[in-house]
């Protein structure tokens, strides 16, 4: 296994018609969550991820496991249980003004916990990927992240956490301090500007950036969006340009640039490739409706490449 991850995937639907929610006649379902989508982004490109979680008995839950299973996402660490599976809402003001609405609690995904949780599932993988999203959650699944970090450290593993940080989930002072206590095991740090400020309290994203290296992360990628990345790593910092697309559907991008970026790292690409191929990867997903159905393909990926090395030469 290359990476393991854990985190609740929701049921999700998009409202098809701009406006407000209560306006909205016509919804769109489709599956995401933002451990699940960095999982399927991996087993696209043709790497091999698992995903742990608690997953309803529900018909959607159904729906859930089928999916990850047929995008090649081992799910066999999954606890069923009988809470209903978790919703999210997708809310179009206008072109490129979306509106996230979350109904989560109570949700089977908010009862995993460390006890179900085995080890060798954390250690027969190469990396572990976990994200602030699992811990706002509540506190079993917080546990459950905690064991998991724990697990990964004692063997060794590269450890990546995205804070993925969702106000509507929590306050900032909770959120910040939750991640905090991440900080000594984490090994890539892959926030975005707005992230990086709050985890370091500063009002610039240089400040932030200086006062998250002195707490000795090794790596630091700070995903800006239509301006590309920024890696820190050794003392180098490694600007990366974005892709040029036209993005109809922006959530979702943190997900994807992580998978492109963690595919890199385990495939041995050095730190600036692997920071393009996030961006790469980020560009396809934006560029369609729904949290994963753009990810790139291994195929793709060697089109791109064989394109890349005859420009360049």
């Amino acid at each position: 296994m290359d990476l393991v991850t854990l985190g609740e995937t929701l049921v999700c639907l998009s409202g098809q018609e701009t406006g407000r929610l209560e306006t909205v006649r016509t919804f769109r379902k489709s599956v995401g969550g933002a451990e699940s989508n960095t999982a399927i982004g991996l087993a696209r490109l043709g790497l091999r991820s698992a995903w742990l979680s608690g997953v309803s008995l529900d018909g959607f839950g159904e729906e859930i496991l089928k999916l990850l299973r047929g995008e090649g996402v081992d799910v066999e660490g999954v606890v069923r249980g009988p809470q209903p599976t978790g919703l999210m809402v997708k809310e179009r003001r206008a072109p490129g003004d979306v509106h996230v609405h979350y109904y989560r609690q109570g949700s089977a995904a908010s009862y995993f916990d460390a006890d179900d949780l085995e080890p060798a599932r954390i250690t027969a993988a190469r990396r572990l990927h976990v994200t602030g999203v699992t811990l706002a959650l509540g506190a079993a699944p917080r546990r459950a992240v905690h064991r998991a970090v724990e697990i990964a450290a004692a063997a060794g593993m590269p450890i990546s956490f995205d804070p993925n940080l969702r106000l509507k989930l929590w306050t900032v002072d909770e959120a910040v301090a939750a991640c905090a206590e991440l900080f000594p095991y984490v090994t890539d740090l892959l926030c975005n500007e707005q992230e990086a400020m709050l985890l370091a309290g500063s009002a610039t994203l240089d400040a932030a950036v200086e006062s998250l290296l002195d707490r000795g992360f090794p790596t630091i990628v700070v995903k800006r969006g239509e301006f590309g990345a920024v890696g820190y790593r050794d003392g180098d910092v490694v600007h990366q340009e974005a892709w040029p697309v036209q993005a109809v559907d922006s959530v979702g991008a943190g997900d994807a640039f992580n998978a492109g970026y963690l595919y890199g790292q385990l495939t041995d690409l050095s730190f600036k490739r692997s920071l393009e191929v996030g961006n790469w990867t980020a560009s396809h997903v934006v560029a369609h409706i729904g949290d994963y159905e753009g990810f790139p393909t291994a195929d793709d990926y060697r089109t791109w490449v064989d394109q890349d090395v005859e420009v360049t030469r």
